[in-house]
């Protein structure tokens, strides 16, 4: 089950429990819809403002590579994502990667917080133009 398949099954537990509360207190029978806003800033989202901030495609996450630019992207999306969305488990951030490993998610962040310490000039600079990219994206 994948991060959107989770939260739309708990958005519809939320909605259920809704209705039937108001229900019970109102009398009032009503149905809740749910659908989605376009403006949501969500994680699948700011991978692709990633990827389009280091002049790559979104498809990239799913590969199965392990071309240096590639393996990069990945490392430093994922130490974003758990930055800006904490709330995204380990598994969850493997899925939108094409199904990898949890434990290829910590090696990565690890490897990406690693290659910053170190000031690695090219991970660095990928690292902080990421990072300008989706904190500007962020506020918008």
């Amino acid at each position: 089950m994948n991060y959107a398949t989770t939260q739309i099954n708990a958005a519809r537990h939320i909605a259920r429990a809704a209705e039937k509360q108001i229900k019970t207190t109102t009398g009032m029978r009503i149905k809740v819809m749910l659908c989605t806003t376009e403006d949501r800033k969500g994680p699948q989202q700011m991978l692709q403002t990633i990827a389009n901030a280091l002049g790559m495609c979104a498809d990239c996450f799913t590969e199965k590579t392990r071309k240096r630019e590639v393996v990069e992207l990945r490392f430093l999306s994922s130490l974003l994502l758990r930055k800006f969305y904490p709330r995204v488990t380990l598994m969850q951030i493997a899925a939108m990667y094409g199904g990898q490993d949890h434990t290829s998610i910590i090696n990565g962040v690890t490897r990406a917080s690693n290659l910053l310490d170190t000031n690695e000039p090219t991970f660095t600079g990928k690292y902080y133009k990421a990072l300008n990219t989706v904190t500007k994206w962020l506020k918008d």
